[in-house]
C-alpha cells in the first residue's frame, strides 16, 4: 500500500476511470478489502484467476487512477459479476444469503465449480429482463465521510457506476461491502438487506463486518430517478445490435480513441481495425440512413473521422448499444 496521497491545496488530483488491464492486476489485488475474508490458499490463486477474469464479458471491472502521481497511481478498484438465474436462486440473493458472498464466489471461479456466462448467455437475459449484477467489491486507499481526497474518488466513482453498469436490462443489482461503507451504498441508492446469519456477525469490528445491500427493479421504479443505483434500471432496447467484435471497439474507444491504442487490446491490425469500424458504419446506415447526416455515403478518409466522432457520442449516451442483447 502506498502513502495516500497528500491534500495539498497545490497539489491537483487528475482522477480518471477506466477498463482494468493485465498491467493493473498487482495493484489491484493490493486493495483488495480486508473484509473479504480471502484464504492464504485463495489469494495466493487470484493473480492467476484474474488474469482470465479481464477478458470475461460477465466481469465488470473499473480502476481509478491519479495521473498526477509519478507511481502507484491506482486509487481504487471496483468489481461486479453478471451471474446467472440458478447461482442467484443457489446464493439466495433474493432473500437472505449468508455472509461472504463474494469470498464464496472467488473460491467457486478457482475450483471451477461456477464458469462465468457467455456473450450469448447475457444477451439472452439481458433482453428478457432477467439480468442480475452483483457488486463483488470496491475499494478505495482513501475513503470515508470525513476525507476530502476521499469525497473525490466517491464522485469519480459514481461517474465510473454509470458508465460500467448502465445500460443493461436489470432486474436486480446486489452489493456486498462492509458495515462502515452505509453512508455511500445508501447515498448511492441501494437499500440495506438482511444477512441470514447477521447476528453471529456482530462481534467482529464494522471494517470487517459483511454488509448487503441491494435494489431490484420493482424497488428501482418506487424511487425518484437521481440515485446512481436507482438510474440503473433506466432502459431502452439498443437500435444497432452490434456484433460483440463490435461492441468491444466501441467499449475500449470509450477511454482512448487512438487505433495505436486499441489495435493492441483488440489484437488488430490497422486492416482490421478498419474493417471494424467500417462495419460499424454499415450496420448503423443500414438501420438508420439520416444518422450521419452529411458525412454518409463512402470513407473517404474525410468521412471516417466525422462518422467516428457521431458514433463516439451517440454511444457515450446510450450505454445500451455496448451491452449483449439477444431477443428470443
Amino acid at each position: 500500500m502506498v502513502a495516500a496521497p497528500p491534500n495539498s491545496p497545490r497539489r491537483i488530483a487528475r482522477l480518471r476511470y477506466r477498463p482494468v488491464t493485465r498491467r493493473d492486476l498487482d495493484e489491484c489485488l493490493s486493495l483488495l478489502p480486508p473484509w473479504l475474508g480471502l484464504s492464504a490458499q485463495t489469494r495466493q490463486a487470484l493473480p492467476q484467476l484474474w488474469q482470465h477474469l479481464v477478458d470475461e464479458p460477465s466481469v465488470i471491472s473499473a480502476v481509478i487512477e491519479d495521473l498526477a502521481l509519478p507511481a502507484d497511481r491506482i486509487q481504487a478498484w471496483g468489481v461486479s459479476l453478471i451471474l446467472p438465474k440458478q447461482l442467484v436462486r443457489e446464493l439466495r440473493l433474493d432473500d437472505e444469503p449468508n455472509a461472504f458472498i463474494t469470498r464464496r464466489l472467488y473460491e467457486a471461479l478457482i475450483d471451477g465449480s461456477f464458469r462465468p456466462m457467455t456473450d450469448r448467455e447475457i444477451g439472452t437475459e439481458n433482453a428478457a429482463g432477467e439480468l442480475t449484477m452483483l457488486i463483488l467489491h470496491f475499494s478505495a486507499r482513501q475513503f470515508g465521510a470525513e476525507n476530502p481526497y476521499g469525497h473525490s474518488l466517491v464522485a469519480v466513482a459514481n461517474d465510473t457506476y454509470r458508465t460500467f453498469h448502465y445500460g443493461y436490462r436489470l432486474r436486480a443489482i446486489y452489493y456486498e461491502t462492509n458495515a462502515t461503507d452505509d453512508y455511500a451504498a445508501a447515498g448511492s441508492g441501494f437499500m440495506r438487506r438482511r444477512l441470514v446469519d447477521e447476528d453471529s456477525l456482530s462481534g467482529l469490528p464494522l471494517e470487517l463486518r459483511p454488509a448487503y445491500f441491494g435494489l431490484t427493479h420493482e424497488q428501482a421504479w418506487n424511487q425518484m430517478p437521481g440515485p446512481p443505483a436507482r438510474n440503473n434500471f433506466e432502459h431502452q432496447p439498443p437500435l444497432f445490435c452490434f456484433s460483440a467484435s463490435q461492441r468491444r471497439l466501441l467499449w475500449f474507444a470509450l477511454f482512448d480513441e487512438s487505433d495505436d491504442a486499441l489495435m493492441p487490446i483488440l489484437e488488430v491490425s490497422v486492416h482490421g481495425l478498419k474493417k471494424l469500424w467500417r462495419g460499424i458504419y454499415e450496420r448503423i446506415e443500414d438501420r438508420m440512413p439520416s444518422f450521419f447526416g452529411d458525412a454518409a455515403g463512402g470513407d473517404d478518409g474525410k468521412r471516417g473521422p466525422e462518422k467516428r466522432r457521431q458514433v463516439m457520442a451517440y454511444v457515450r449516451q446510450r450505454l445500451e448499444e455496448l451491452r449483449p442483447w439477444a431477443p428470443g
